[in-house]
């Protein structure tokens, strides 16, 4: 999904597939899909009704390729009808803007969006995995001549959650045709996520997004698919002798976040890749799938910050002091005091203030909850290791400053004026609070302790030496 193309075909309704128009769809990973047709799919649907479907229209096309391709989430953006001259009117020309292309089959209504299977290859996933099927040997090398050996690594699958599964497989290409000139061998690792049962695009779309969203974690940076296939267990292409094989459906749709030519990373650069979890990926890898749902808020408020690339401002800041608070709050159900005792005491003082008793429950119905200075304190103490402790020396100092820069952001009130700081210093105060938050994930999802502290000193040097004191 990172390189623009475009598709020439006839394109057509599934409720009219007897009239086909000729056009040109355009896919750019950032800009958007957009479909142009010279003629109209149906004039007699004005622009509002088209648009008025809840999820937009369904358009089938043809390439010029032989291609099946379904458009789907497609709002008619323009209509263009031209004025006549010399008593001949040119054609109506539809412009559509698309949110979503498939290619390799027509499903002709929402409920045929069903898969199995999503598979992918991602942006530094060859690093992260850090697995190679090329060998060297120094021994053997000879001077001026040069070999390469190459053994295929074998997939590598593990459970999700539920009826899901995963898969790490190893793709291998080489040139088909001898030559005197040039000889490789590309190893392109992939992901495989499967399901038991037939589920929407949106489930499966959402399998991946959670996977590519802890890998956004280990890697440190924002990462995005750059090809995506579905597969659903029933559709198949027949190659008679050679057997009945799925239909690969390729899927792409524009994100304005993607991030054109970024720098790999190698994986030394990250927080941690595969090789150096293997041993708990299994378990830690279902923990993520299964607790997702649960801490998706401060999991999202977290990646944001990730997709947002260079973008800093107290927004950011304050999206991460949330989802501090939101994940202490979805893990750590307590209070400040007993429940049973803060509810004797609400009705104690209800009683007493008969007078008052609208504005002192709205006062006091929040008033068990823990504040956001004595979560972080919590937080601080359960998720900090060798390298937080290096990089937050003043645990005290630092839940103050966050809860009060907190404050003003949130109210802008001017007792707390004097606690504003610099830009940059805001900045390098959100950084540790990330620090933090990747901490808890962590050890929410199953990494030792142990090892998770191995991990950010690994890191240290790349990651975090400008946070060091």
């Amino acid at each position: 999904m990172t390189e623009r193309f475009e598709i020439k075909g006839l394109w057509f309704l599934p409720s009219n597939k007897d009239k086909k128009v000729s056009g040109v769809l355009r896919f750019d990973p950032v800009e958007g899909s957009y479909l142009e047709l010279i003629g109209s799919l149906d004039e007699n649907i004005s622009l509002q009704d088209f648009n008025s479907l809840d999820n937009g229209a369904i358009i089938l096309g043809t390439s010029v390729d032989s291609e099946s391709i379904t458009l789907y989430h497609c709002y008619l953006s323009s209509r263009e009808k031209k004025s006549v001259r010399n008593e001949i009117a040119g054609p109506i020309k539809e412009t559509f803007f698309v949110n979503f292309i498939l290619n390799g089959y027509h499903f002709e209504n929402e409920e045929s969006f069903k898969f199995n299977t999503i598979a992918c290859s991602l942006q530094n996933f060859d690093e992260w995995l850090d697995i190679s099927g090329f060998q060297i040997d120094p021994e053997k090398t000879i001077e001026n001549s040069y070999s390469i050996n190459y053994v295929k690594q074998k997939d590598i699958e593990f459970d999700l959650h539920e009826n899901h599964s995963g898969k790490f497989t190893f793709h291998v290409s080489r040139p088909h045709v001898y030559s005197q000139k040039h000889e490789y061998i590309i190893q392109e690792a992939w992901l495989e996520l499967n399901s038991r049962n037939e589920i929407g695009l949106q489930e499966i779309r959402q399998l991946l997004f959670r996977f590519q969203n802890f890998l956004t974690m280990g890697v440190y940076q924002s990462v995005y698919p750059n090809k995506i296939i579905l597969y659903n267990n029933n559709l198949k292409n027949d190659f008679g002798m050679a057997g009945k094989y799925r239909k690969p459906i390729k899927f792409y749709y524009s994100s304005s976040r993607q991030r054109k030519n970024r720098k790999e990373k190698h994986s030394f650069e990250m927080l941690f890749n595969y090789t150096k979890i293997k041993d708990v990926f299994p378990l830690i890898i279902k923990n993520w799938f299964e607790k997702y749902d649960r801490l998706s808020p401060a999991f999202n408020l977290l990646f944001d910050q990730f997709y947002n690339g260079a973008i800093f401002n107290e927004n950011t800041f304050l999206n991460l002091a949330q989802s501090a608070e939101t994940l202490h709050s979805r893990i750590y159900d307590h209070t400040k005091i007993p429940k049973e005792e803060y509810e004797a005491m609400k009705r104690e003082i209800l009683e007493k203030l008969p007078q008052y008793n609208t504005w002192m429950k709205e006062q006091l119905h929040f008033g068990n909850h823990l504040d956001l200075s004595q979560r972080l304190t919590e937080l601080t103490e359960k998720y900090s290791n060798e390298v937080i402790d290096k990089i937050i020396p003043e645990k005290t100092n630092f839940v103050r400053q966050v809860k009060n820069l907190r404050n003003y952001y949130t109210h802008y009130s001017e007792s707390l004026e004097k606690k504003v700081i610099p830009e940059r210093d805001l900045l390098f105060l959100s950084e540790r609070l990330k620090m933090l938050l990747v901490s808890g994930f962590l050890f929410e999802i199953g990494i030792p302790k142990e090892l998770s502290s191995t991990l950010f000193k690994s890191a240290s040097p790349n990651l975090f030496r400008h946070l060091v004191p």
